[in-house]
């Protein structure tokens, strides 16, 4: 089955500072502006969305994570520049756990575009689309030192815990 683009979901959207960007949702063609991404994200960045050194994408991971069925799982990017020559300033996502009605998040946002709401708005569109999809709930793990990331999960209405199988990581949830 061919995954249909959801293109009614592309959004025009501006930092807090006043800077567009483009919201929508990621597509099989940027896998490489997605690799470019990772890339850039300084060491600290990628550990904490990856929750590991890697500096690179493995290739099977990149072409998962830009070919979405944007149902059971989906990803918005948000792109400065023009077309063909975007790139990819965040990405927020959700996968659906295995057998279930809720799905796990992501959301990762590059380093100069971090605090001036690309997270927020990523975020945002990504809670509408879930709903809309029949979605119940996204959860994901956060680093416990990560506190930008704990402050943008309550400031979205998301409840934190500590994990309980590990310390270092916080449980962050919400009802979509």
């Amino acid at each position: 089955m061919t995954a249909i683009y959801p293109s009614e979901w592309e959004r025009s959207a501006k930092t807090r500072d006043g800077v567009s960007y483009l919201v929508r949702p990621i597509r099989p063609d940027d896998e490489d502006r997605e690799r470019r991404f990772v890339i850039r994200l300084s060491p600290e960045s990628r550990y904490r969305r990856m929750m590991n050194a890697m500096k690179e994408l493995p290739a099977e991971l990149l072409r998962q994570f830009v070919h979405v069925d944007y149902v059971n799982d989906m990803a918005f990017v948000a792109l400065t520049g023009e077309p063909p020559n975007e790139e990819i300033i965040g990405v927020a996502r959700y996968a659906q756990d295995r057998g279930g009605s809720d799905s796990e998040f992501a959301v990762a946002v590059a380093d100069a575009w971090q605090a001036r709401g690309v997270g927020a708005t990523l975020m945002g569109l990504l809670f509408e689309y879930a709903h809309a999809k029949g979605v119940h709930r996204l959860h994901g793990e956060i680093l416990a030192d990560n506190a930008k990331m704990i402050e943008l999960a309550h400031w979205l209405g998301m409840k934190t815990s500590s994990c309980l199988d590990d310390q270092c990581l916080v449980e962050a949830s919400r009802d979509v």
